[in-house]
């Protein structure tokens, strides 16, 4: 059974990620903490990844991806 994750936990997978982008320190890695944080309900990390996804920030540009991410980020707040 997967456990469910605190909103702290979740700011703190948010924080790090944020952090590893922003340092260049395995983005894929960042990424996908990005997501699975989004996933669980973290709309700030969701918002994050609309934004990269728009920008083409250490991603490829992607309009699908980012109205997706933004999409959720909005469901979730």
């Amino acid at each position: 059974m997967i456990q469910p994750i605190s909103q702290h936990e979740l700011e703190h997978v948010y924080a790090n990620a944020v952090n590893t982008i922003q340092s260049q320190m395995n983005f894929t890695d960042a990424v996908q903490q990005l997501e699975n944080a989004a996933r669980a309900g973290h709309s700030k990390a969701a918002m994050f990844l609309a934004e990269l996804y728009y920008q083409g920030f250490r991603v490829e540009r992607d309009s699908y991806k980012a109205q997706y991410w933004e999409k959720l980020a909005t469901i979730q707040a």
